[in-house]
């Protein structure tokens, strides 16, 4: 066994402890408690019921032709109605999608009120995913999956963080929010990195282990959750 001996810490929060509805009408669960491990770190594209703002990757181009929203989706540029089911119901209410999108627009960034980049995925400018490793061959195969939980930020975090101003973490509906600019350090130093392992902790657990014994598989760094806590730590294997 290792030993991890906790480096850092850093604001997190994750889904409530008990299941509930949240205010967008979707489910807000539990972060899953276990040890997983990182399969990737990218930008997150929906396809389900998260499909409307974030079926389209952050950072994606954009300009407003007239009434029409445009997106310079997977290289190209298409109406915004046509890019997937989710905004293809509204194709007949092109100036209803653009006024929509201004107004998130404003709401986001009141000083920026025309958009240029798609600001909006709900899942913010890049998403850690994990899987949970059933055959301890550190390699998703088999019947493992990505979890439902990602690492990730949000748009309002994120246009905060823009335009310097302090923000609380939202609780989410089971993914793990973290800030903007922490992500961007955890990721940078190789605390979170493909292959790495997270542990999310029960929500009972009311203390921060400065060091504990894991099997840490050979990696440098493991990251554990504290949802009861509402902070990530990040542990040198030692």
């Amino acid at each position: 066994m290792d030993t991890l001996v906790k480096i850092k810490e850093y604001d997190a929060h994750g889904g409530p402890s008990n299941v509930k509805m949240g205010d967008d009408g979707h489910a807000q669960t539990s972060t899953t408690t276990g040890r997983f491990v990182i399969k990737s770190i990218e930008k997150h594209v929906s396809y389900g019921k998260y499909a409307e703002w974030s079926g389209i990757a952050w950072g994606t181009e954009v300009k407003i032709i007239g009434d029409v929203v445009m997106v310079k989706h997977v290289g190209t540029w298409k109406k915004l109605t046509d890019v997937n089911a989710a905004w293809g119901k509204y194709k007949n209410d092109q100036k209803g999608v653009k006024n929509f999108i201004l107004k998130y627009q404003r709401d986001l960034y009141p000083k920026s009120p025309i958009p240029t980049k798609w600001f909006f995925n709900d899942f913010g400018h890049v998403s850690v995913k994990y899987f949970k490793d059933l055959n301890n061959d550190r390699k998703m195969n088999g019947k493992e999956r990505i979890m439902g939980d990602f690492i990730h930020t949000t748009p309002p975090d994120e246009a905060a963080t823009a335009a310097g101003l302090p923000f609380l973490l939202s609780e989410s509906h089971g993914c793990i929010h973290v800030r903007p600019k922490d992500i961007d350090t955890m990721i940078g130093n190789s605390y979170l990195k493909k292959g790495n392992t997270i542990e999310v902790h029960p929500y009972t657990k009311k203390v921060i282990d400065a060091s504990f014994k894991r099997n840490a598989f050979g990696t440098q760094f493991e990251v554990h959750f504290y949802p009861g806590l509402y902070k990530i730590a990040v542990y040198r294997v030692m």
